[in-house]
């Protein structure tokens, strides 16, 4: 084979590679079209009627900036690729290009959570037998990351009154938080994560700590302030999305964290008394 058609083998790979990824990007802007839709769609309905739907409402603006930042740099880097036939300069801009698209899909993700609801099912459930049900899922996390997970559920039956999928949501991000912050201290000699529920008067109260890098005194006041991370590639949404729906149940959530020592959340869900 001559250098000529080496080089052009070498031309039409990295052509074919290039028209994948570009098709890629295409992708993620329909994607991005249809989720900017299903925004302004739930927006539309939403009523201002509650306080809940009130503070909805007054982060829009925000929102909307926010979502805006990576989509102005897609455009941008939509316009240098235009401008350029370095492939190895195309790749890097469309890589940029599609993680910006995914910022932007993950806060409209997260915002849609509170402005849309995924079921109305409201019902009186075991929060200890939906944890027990997603502990196969935390152990397996906490596996991989070489942290020991400690579960200790309370005996009591205890209902209480909360959306399934809703509840799942709460506990899966403040879990995988906690995983997150464990593993990324390296100051602990313990890698540890403990859930505990207890019942305390007329509550149930979930307890999620972790041996993680904790957080100053300043980090914990804005920590459910909405678009305010510490992660870097966090939307500043999960902790803000779970607070709303713990309070939209009636819930209170309380945080207490130590830097370099770690943090510890309480959860409390009123207990369901059925009415004779």
């Amino acid at each position: 084979m001559t250098t000529s058609n080496i080089t052009k083998k070498i031309s039409d790979q990295a052509t074919i590679c290039f028209v994948n990824k570009w098709k890629l990007v295409e992708k993620k802007l329909q994607e991005q079209t249809e989720t900017m839709k299903t925004l302004m769609d739930s927006l539309q309905s939403l009523s201002l009627s509650t306080t809940y739907s009130e503070n909805i409402a007054k982060m829009v603006s925000s929102i909307t900036h926010e979502v805006r930042n990576p989509l102005t740099s897609v455009s941008g880097f939509l316009q240098l690729i235009k401008q350029t036939n370095d492939i190895a300069l195309i790749h890097q801009y469309t890589d940029i290009a599609l993680e910006e698209l995914t910022r932007a899909n993950d806060l409209i993700t997260d915002f849609l959570t509170l402005s849309k609801s995924q079921s109305n099912e409201i019902t009186p459930l075991s929060i200890n037998e939906l944890l027990i049900n997603l502990y196969p899922v935390f152990k397996s996390e906490a596996n991989l990351k070489d942290i020991n997970l400690i579960a200790d559920f309370c005996a009591d039956k205890a209902l209480c009154t909360v959306n399934r999928q809703h509840l799942t949501q709460i506990f899966v991000n403040i879990v995988k938080n906690a995983f997150e912050a464990t593993e990324t201290n390296l100051l602990s000699r313990q890698k540890e994560v403990r859930i505990t529920t207890t019942v305390c008067k007329e509550s149930l109260v979930i307890m999620i700590k972790d041996s993680g890098c904790g957080m100053s005194k300043t980090q914990l006041k804005n920590l459910f302030t909405p678009l305010q991370t510490t992660k870097k590639n966090g939307t500043g949404m999960g902790l803000y999305v779970c607070k709303q729906l713990i309070e939209k149940y009636a819930g209170t959530v309380k945080v207490e964290s130590t830097v370099d020592k770690g943090t510890t959340i309480f959860i409390h869900f009123p207990i369901y008394v059925a009415i004779n």
